[in-house]
């Protein structure tokens, strides 16, 4: 009987133990009008995710690396470019890469632009084009949140 305890009690311990996955968070994309939910992506917790475009003034690509933790929202974490302008627009010293590290809080943000062609979202392996979500000139909103899309 006191082995059969010893072995509860050990299971119960790995058990407590064990890491806890934080809650699953999913990045929701709306209709900047009508706050219509377009789709939905699910999101690992502290797991990055990517926004390239082209910037507007510069007319040079952009990749922004942004991270959601439920404690802080949506931090920017990295900007990569051939640009220096880019760089100076963001207030960023670039590493020889042509990136700069950064962790600056962004929350949900808005995006808009006369034409979304080189407008894409990348989650884990899910590469999402923004065109067409929403007609060129609209808004388009980047919310994360801290439930799966299934909730």
């Amino acid at each position: 009987m006191a082995h059969r305890v010893g072995w509860c009690l050990l299971l119960l311990g790995c058990v407590m133990l064990a890491p806890v996955q934080g809650p699953a968070a999913s990045l929701v994309l709306l209709d900047g009008r009508q706050e219509r939910v377009l789709t939905c992506l699910p999101l690992g917790p502290g797991e990055p995710f990517s926004l390239e475009f082209i910037n507007s003034i510069y007319l040079a690509p952009v990749k922004e690396t942004l991270v959601y933790e439920p404690a802080e929202g949506v931090m920017i974490v990295k900007v990569e470019s051939p640009s220096a302008g880019v760089f100076e627009y963001y207030g960023l010293e670039p590493d020889g890469s042509g990136q700069a590290t950064l962790r600056r809080p962004v929350g949900d943000f808005r995006l808009r632009t006369m034409d979304y062609v080189h407008h894409r979202l990348t989650v884990g392996e899910r590469r999402l084009d923004l065109k067409g979500l929403v007609p060129d000139g609209e808004p388009l909103v980047v919310k994360a949140l801290a439930s799966d899309c299934g909730r």
